[in-house]
């Protein structure tokens, strides 16, 4: 994996929270030859809706990560540092800038990370400090310093995952819909999908329970703060102490090409990490989140830029 200087977006939290790190220089490295098929390694989905992977750190017993695709870089969580007696951390020389507020960060280096088959030494990973996040009870974020360099399957019904170089005709068997998508400068996934047919940009965020959309994605669908329907949602909330109000609506149609998702709830927040995405404020948004993907298998193959999805309960022969 070639060393990049970039900026870290981290999106984790129990509405799917983004965080944005200082920039620095990744020095992660493949241990190991690739396996000679990626098997399938199980998966656990917590009661949040966040996909859970084992991970081993520095030859350890297996640790519970979760998966995902807009956090640029790996994390550890204060249970796994509690756990590490030898982990050696530094602060960061910039904060955590998280949904409404910011927090100090470490940084550590981690020998050996090992998942899925794969080996990776000399890995950067920020160390975060207690916060909300605590409370999903696991040990880490497997973010896309590791994942961004391969396909990476997800299938949620059957409760199982796999990492490969490049996506073959068994990973993408049944897999009926396609878009394309581009990695921005954090090698989060980013693609057009549609709100009751009309057309937005998203972030494809594994980390978020929820999707949640802006103002001005909500005003492009004819939803206003007094439309009929809105109900006060729970506050987004991330690593730090601090939250963003939400309101909840029905969405009666979100599609990936032909994959249609219907009558699902969405939150509707203006959440400043969207204007850290890049996003305008007049220019409607959306992080879309693992929920979405409940009954589902999908593929997203980082290698050929393409997201694949299959038909709702799918099953793999």
């Amino acid at each position: 994996m070639a060393n990049r200087y970039r900026t870290g977006l981290i999106a984790l939290g129990l509405l799917g929270t983004l965080i944005v790190a200082e920039a620095r220089t990744s020095a992660s490295e493949p241990a190991a030859a690739p396996p000679a098929a990626a098997a399938f390694q199980p998966l656990e989905m917590l009661p949040s809706g966040h996909p859970v992977v084992r991970v081993a750190v520095d030859g350890s017993a297996s640790r519970r990560f979760v998966i995902d695709t807009a956090a640029s870089e790996t994390t550890i969580l204060p249970k796994l540092r509690a756990a590490m007696a030898g982990l050696v951390v530094k602060p960061s020389d910039e904060p955590l800038e998280g949904a409404a507020g910011r927090s100090e960060v470490e940084t550590a280096t981690v020998g050996l990370l090992e998942v899925a088959g794969f080996g990776f030494r000399s890995l950067e990973a920020l160390v975060l400090p207690p916060g909300p996040v605590d409370g999903l009870g696991v040990d880490g974020i497997l973010g896309a310093d590791i994942i961004a360099d391969f396909a990476v399957e997800l299938d949620i019904p059957e409760r199982r995952w796999r990492m490969a170089r490049s996506a073959d005709a068994a990973m993408l068997r049944g897999l009926t819909a396609s878009v394309p998508f581009t990695l921005d400068d954090e090698r989060a996934p980013r693609l057009t999908i549609r709100l009751n047919g009309v057309e937005v940009p998203a972030v494809l965020d594994t980390g978020a329970r929820a999707t949640i959309i802006n103002w001005a994605a909500a005003k492009a669908i004819g939803l206003t703060p007094d439309a009929p329907g809105l109900v006060k949602g729970t506050d987004v909330r991330g690593a730090t102490s601090h939250a963003t109000p939400s309101v909840k609506a029905k969405l009666a149609r979100l599609s990936i090409d032909t994959a249609e998702m219907r009558d699902r709830d969405i939150r509707i927040a203006d959440l400043p990490v969207f204007k850290v995405l890049g996003f305008e404020a007049e220019q409607p948004a959306v992080i879309l989140g693992i929920d979405m993907f409940a009954d589902r298998r999908f593929v997203i193959d980082h290698p050929g830029l393409r997201l694949h999805v299959s038909p709702p309960a799918a099953r793999i022969p």
